[in-house]
């Protein structure tokens, strides 16, 4: 299993009701989709990365809403969804030396496989792995 390059856009939003809302309505209008999202939140911001199918036109609809947002380079791991396949990938990073600093995913039940985000220390060497099933 290969990694795949991504880009993710991290927007930085108002920490109040109707704000992802506002968020998900502008992406569709764009014609959007969103491929994975978390959210972060402080008190008065809130982060918000996202990965979608058309960079371009996320960021134009995040524009249009006066969004401050940044777009870096990620890696993408259609992860199996079974027992220990996390486990397995993040060892496959660590005996190659790349830190992950942060993830997220989510298994929905009875799907074959996850796709789980990773910002890593050497994103290159990353997409170079191939991971165990």
């Amino acid at each position: 299993m290969r990694a795949t390059a991504e880009e993710q856009i991290s927007a930085f939003l108002a920490n109040k009701p109707g704000v992802m809302a506002d968020l998900c309505a502008g992406l569709n209008e764009y014609r959007v989709n969103i491929r994975a999202l978390t959210v972060m939140d402080t008190v008065d911001i809130g982060t918000i990365r996202l990965v979608v199918d058309n960079v371009d036109a996320a960021k134009g609809a995040l524009r249009e809403a006066g969004a401050a947002f940044v777009v870096v380079p990620v890696v993408g791991v259609l992860i199996p969804n079974k027992q220990g396949a996390f486990a397995r990938v993040a060892r496959s990073m660590s005996n190659y030396g790349i830190n992950i600093e942060y993830f997220y995913a989510t298994a929905t039940p009875g799907a074959e496989y996850s796709l789980a985000i990773f910002r890593v220390s050497d994103y290159e060497k990353a997409l170079s792995l191939d991971f165990p099933d």
